[in-house]
């Protein structure tokens, strides 16, 4: 029954943590989502290292990038602690810390600005509703079951076994107390909204079937920045990073950043 005391989990080669090096002036930190790993914002933060030369920081959450096991022991405030270790141990180092966050990610580079100075935030699909309302139920389930199976088959066209074992782990399955963890996260951010300045820019897919547009309304009204910006795409999923509209998501974030 203590197995899971003896469990040694590795990251995945496709979920390893990236620098990109560039000049002390800005540091950029790029945040994954809900199940998801760095690699989902490799692209991106390749683009911004090679267009302007910015540090690049892409961190792997707790539990995230390696089994279902050892995400099963994690929670918002292993997910939270990481990013906030991460601004303390760089903040020195560089003028300028900006958070680029995807769906999750986004709500933890929103609660970040409000304990550290940041930049500018950059919010992908920010997941502060979920379109699967039964995420409230959560908070009683966990007590049931930490998971349970669900139905889903990669694309035929992956071929790659360490993608495969990835998507195995995390996407196989409902984590029950996780997504309590997560809809704390939705609750937390929603309350304090108000209290975000941080220049904001937001983007967000009209076909996001995972992310209703509520969430991206809503932060653009309710944050108190000055500077904010609200761009809407017609034809991408909900992680828009891999989508067909990517290159005109890519361009969105580089230029909202120069402009900073």
């Amino acid at each position: 029954m203590f197995d899971f005391l003896k469990h040694s989990p590795r990251v995945n080669p496709l979920a390893k943590e990236l620098k990109l090096k560039g000049t002390k002036e800005n540091l950029v930190i790029l945040i994954h989502g809900y199940t998801g790993s760095p690699r989902d914002m490799v692209k991106l933060g390749n683009s911004i290292n090679s267009k302007y030369n910015y540090t690049v920081i892409i961190p792997r959450l707790p539990g995230h990038g390696t089994d279902y096991k050892d995400f099963l022991k994690t929670s918002k405030d292993d997910w939270l602690r990481k990013i906030y270790d991460l601004i303390i141990n760089n903040e020195q180092e560089y003028n300028d810390i900006h958070l680029i966050g995807l769906s999750m990610g986004a709500l933890i580079s929103l609660l970040s600005s409000l304990h550290f100075k940041i930049k500018s935030l950059i919010l992908i699909s920010p997941a502060l509703y979920a379109e699967n309302k039964s995420i409230i139920f959560s908070h009683i389930l966990k007590y049931v079951l930490p998971f349970f199976p669900k139905i889903f088959k990669p694309d035929k066209d992956i071929k790659d076994p360490d993608l495969i074992n990835l998507l195995k782990n995390y996407e196989y399955k409902t984590f029950i107390r996780q997504a309590a963890e997560l809809h704390k996260l939705m609750l937390e951010c929603r309350r304090k909204l108000s209290n975000i300045t941080a220049p904001i820019k937001i983007v967000h897919s009209l076909k996001d079937d995972v992310v209703p547009i509520k969430s991206a309304n809503k932060i653009y009204k309710q944050v108190s920045s000055t500077d904010k910006e609200l761009t809407l795409l017609e034809n991408s999923p909900h992680v828009i990073n891999y989508g067909p509209e990517k290159d005109k998501l890519f361009d969105e974030v580089v230029n909202f950043l120069k402009g900073i």
